[in-house]
C-alpha cells in the first residue's frame, strides 16, 4: 500500500496528534483507512457501505480541537442513523432508507471531529453473537477467516483487528461489544446504562440493556470516546453520573490494590471450553503479580433457563416493537418476506407474549441488578470468561439449512397468522445462543460496565478475551485497571496476518 505506510503503528490518538502536529494530513490518514478497505474488506465482508466522497468533505473543513479530531473510524449499520446515509440494520426491510438526521451520538461523534469511513457489518437487526445475515453474507474473522468475529458489533471488530480503522463504533445489549473484541484479540469496553446517548428516536432499547460504545486496540482511545460520548441525551430513560475526571485524565492513576472474584461456572449455561478457562486464569495471575487480590467467588444467580426465558421474553417483545416501528421509518406494512425466517418467527413469538410475561422478564433484570450491586459489597470487580468457547467456525451458531427452509415454508403458508408452531425452535435456538455466549448477559440486565480485555491466545493463535465486570457508574475504575494490564502486558505487539 503507497502513501502513510505506518498507519497501522499508531492508535487514534496517536494519528489525531501526528495530523495536530501537521506531519501527517488527515486526508492521508483517511486515504489509508479506505486503502485498506480496498485490500481487505474483500475477505473479510466487515464494512457494508462506503461513504469515501462524505468522509472527504468532513475533513476539507476546519477540524476541531478534539483529542480525536481527523481520524477515521466505522459507524455500526444498526440503529445509528447518520445523515443523508443509508441505515440498513442487515435487514431488506429497510433497502432504501436514508437516514435524514444524525442520531445524537452520531452528532457527538462529527463535533468530536471523528471521520466517517462507512458502516459495518451487523447480523440482522443485531440479534445475533455472530454476523452472518442473508443481507451481506458471513463477515470473518482476520485471525482466521474460516471463523466468526462474533457480533452483533461483528464488522466492527473484523475491521479493527484487520487494522482499517484503529477503532469502531459498536453497540452491546447481551455482549455485542465484548464478543467481538474477545474473538479478535481487541479491548471493548460496554459501559454503564445511561452512559451513552441513546436518543432522539428512542429512549432505551431492550428495556435499558443496549447501550452504545466503540470497540478499539488501545484502552486511551476507548476512554476519550467514551468522554466523546458525553452521558445521556434529553429524553433518555437512564443516565448515569458523570465522572469526576475525563476518563483519559484518570488512566494517569493506576487503581488501588483491588478485592477481584474469579469465578468459572457459567451463568447462562453450557460448557467452558479449556483455552477459554486457561485465558481466566492466566489473567488472573497477571492481576495478582499487579497487587490486586484474587479470589474464586461468584454472585448467585438464577438457573440458566430462566435467564433464556427472561432474555427471549425482552428480545422478542422488543423485536416486535421494532417491527411496527420500522413500518413507519418506511412508510409501508412490514412483511416476512422482509426478514430472515428467524427474525420474523420471534417478532410474532413476541406479539403473542402477555403483558404479565413481559412484566416479570422486566422485573427479572431488575432483580439481577440488585443481585450484582449485594455482591459488589465484599469485590471491586468480577473476574470471568466473555464467552464459553473459542471463536466458532462460520454458520456453525446459526439455524442449519433444514431448519431456515422448514421456518420459510410455515411462515409462507401461514403468513401473518404465524402461531406458536416455530415455539420450540426458537426456545431451543435461543438457549443454544446462551450455551456459546454464557457470561455476557447479566451485565447488560443489571447495567454495570463490563469489558473484555484481549490477554490470551491459544495454541491455534485464536484470541481470548478475559471479562472483567465493575459496580454500576464505575467505568473509570475498570478502564484504570484495563490500562494497567495494557501496560503489563501491551496486547498491540499482535497482530493478525493480513495479505497485503
Amino acid at each position: 500500500m503507497k502513501g502513510f505506510t505506518d498507519y497501522e503503528d499508531y492508535d487514534g490518538l496517536g494519528l489525531a496528534e501526528l495530523i495536530k502536529k501537521r506531519e501527517v494530513s488527515a486526508e492521508e490518514v483517511l486515504d489509508a483507512a479506505l486503502s485498506r478497505i480496498d485490500a481487505r474488506n474483500g475477505t473479510l465482508n466487515a464494512v457494508v457501505h462506503r461513504m469515501d466522497d462524505a468522509a472527504r468533505r468532513q475533513i476539507a473543513s476546519p477540524l476541531p480541537d478534539s483529542p480525536l479530531a481527523g481520524v477515521p473510524t466505522l459507524i455500526k449499520d444498526l440503529l445509528a442513523d447518520v445523515a443523508g446515509e443509508p441505515t440498513r440494520n442487515g435487514c431488506r426491510l429497510f433497502d432504501g432508507y436514508r437516514a435524514s438526521v444524525d442520531v445524537e451520538l452520531i452528532r457527538r461523534y462529527r463535533a468530536a471531529g471523528l471521520v466517517f469511513a462507512g458502516k459495518s457489518a451487523t447480523p440482522e437487526l443485531g440479534l445475533y453473537p455472530f454476523t452472518e445475515s442473508e443481507v451481506y453474507g458471513a463477515t470473518r474473522n482476520p485471525w482466521d477467516p474460516t471463523r466468526t468475529p462474533g457480533g452483533s458489533s461483528g464488522g466492527a471488530g473484523a475491521a479493527v483487528a484487520a487494522g482499517i480503522v484503529p477503532f469502531a463504533h459498536g453497540g452491546d445489549g447481551g455482549g455485542s461489544i465484548r464478543i467481538p473484541a474477545s474473538n479478535c484479540g481487541l479491548f471493548g469496553l460496554k459501559p454503564s446504562r445511561g452512559r451513552s446517548p441513546i436518543g432522539p428516536k428512542l429512549a432505551e432499547v431492550w428495556q435499558g440493556m443496549v447501550v452504545e460504545h466503540a470497540i478499539s486496540r488501545s484502552v486511551r482511545d476507548s476512554a476519550a470516546l467514551l468522554d466523546a460520548m458525553g452521558g445521556a441525551a434529553d429524553g433518555d430513560a437512564y443516565s448515569c453520573p458523570p465522572p469526576s475526571l475525563p476518563f483519559l485524565e484518570q488512566l494517569a492513576t493506576p487503581p488501588a490494590p483491588l478485592r477481584i472474584a474469579v469465578g468459572f461456572a457459567p451463568p447462562l449455561g453450557g460448557a467452558l471450553h479449556p483455552d477459554c478457562r486457561r485465558a481466566v486464569e492466566h489473567t488472573a495471575r497477571l492481576l495478582e503479580g499487579l497487587g490486586h487480590h484474587v479470589v474464586e467467588a461468584s454472585p448467585k444467580l438464577p438457573s440458566a433457563e430462566t435467564f433464556n426465558r427472561a432474555m427471549l421474553t425482552i428480545v422478542a417483545g422488543e423485536l416486535a416493537l421494532r417491527v411496527r416501528n420500522s413500518e413507519t421509518i418506511v412508510g409501508r406494512a412490514a412483511r416476512h418476506t422482509d426478514f430472515e425466517a428467524g427474525t420474523w418467527a420471534m417478532a410474532r413469538y413476541g406479539e403473542r407474549l402477555s403483558a404479565g410475561q413481559f412484566a416479570w422478564a422486566r422485573d427479572f433484570l431488575f432483580d439481577i441488578g440488585r443481585r450484582m450491586a449485594a455482591f459488589h459489597r465484599d469485590y471491586d470487580v468480577v473476574l470471568c470468561p466473555v464467552l464459553n468457547r473459542p471463536p466458532a467456525k462460520i454458520g456453525e451458531l446459526g439455524v442449519t439449512p433444514l431448519e431456515n427452509a422448514m421456518s420459510r415454508a410455515l411462515i409462507g403458508v401461514l403468513g401473518q397468522d404465524w402461531t406458536l408452531s416455530l415455539s420450540n425452535l426458537i426456545e431451543s435456538n435461543s438457549l443454544k445462543v446462551l450455551h456459546y455466549i454464557g457470561w455476557t448477559v447479566h451485565a447488560n440486565m443489571s447495567g454495570q460496565p463490563a469489558m473484555s480485555v484481549p490477554l490470551y491466545w491459544s495454541d491455534e493463535n485464536l484470541p481470548i478475551g478475559s471479562q472483567l465486570i465493575g459496580r454500576y457508574g464505575e467505568d473509570g475504575l475498570l478502564l484504570q485497571l484495563a490500562a494497567q494490564l495494557e501496560a503489563a502486558q501491551p496486547w498491540a505487539r499482535r497482530r493478525p496476518s493480513l495479505q497485503p
